[in-house]
């Protein structure tokens, strides 16, 4: 079952420090929706561990990241494999960041991905709600990364 995703968010953090972020794995570790292990195969590779629910279905996941058509600071890909307990998940998104004045920038995602298994029993519209779900977190997670470290660089220089 094919999925497609795409959307933006508007986040606190200057273009160039955003790009360190999104390259950074254990930032990665901390915010990926469900992420419990990250582990460096290469440059730009990781192993990465994730349990995830999906409607009424559960399982774990290992898989593959690879970054690539790096642009920096402006652009890239991000593409994921992995096979779990409820399925297989094979897909790849784009990654565009855009300075938004001096201390913001403005991150745009589209992609898509093939799931199947049990996961892709749990039907289309499902499936969608729950990407745009995991994506909200994602961000979510980013931004209060972000926060959390304005908090501890204005304590250590306090």
């Amino acid at each position: 079952m094919a999925l497609e995703m795409k959307g933006e968010y508007a986040l606190p953090v200057p273009q160039a420090e955003l790009w360190r972020l999104l390259n950074d794995p254990d930032v990665l570790a901390k915010i990926i929706p469900g992420c419990n292990t990250v582990r460096a195969l290469g440059p730009d590779r990781y192993e990465m561990g994730m349990k995830l629910q999906v409607g009424s279905v559960s399982g774990e996941y290992m898989g593959n990241v690879a970054i690539s058509e790096k642009e920096e600071p402006l652009r890239y890909v991000l593409a994921v494999e992995g096979q779990g307990s409820i399925g297989f998940m094979k897909g790849s998104a784009a990654f565009d960041l855009e300075a938004q004045g001096e201390g913001a920038s403005l991150l745009r995602y589209a992609g898509s991905a093939e799931v199947g298994g049990v996961v892709a029993g749990v039907g289309q519209r499902v499936l969608s709600g729950v990407a745009k779900y995991l994506a909200g977190r994602f961000f979510k997670a980013l931004e209060k990364h972000i926060d959390e470290g304005r908090k501890a660089a204005g304590a250590t220089t306090a």
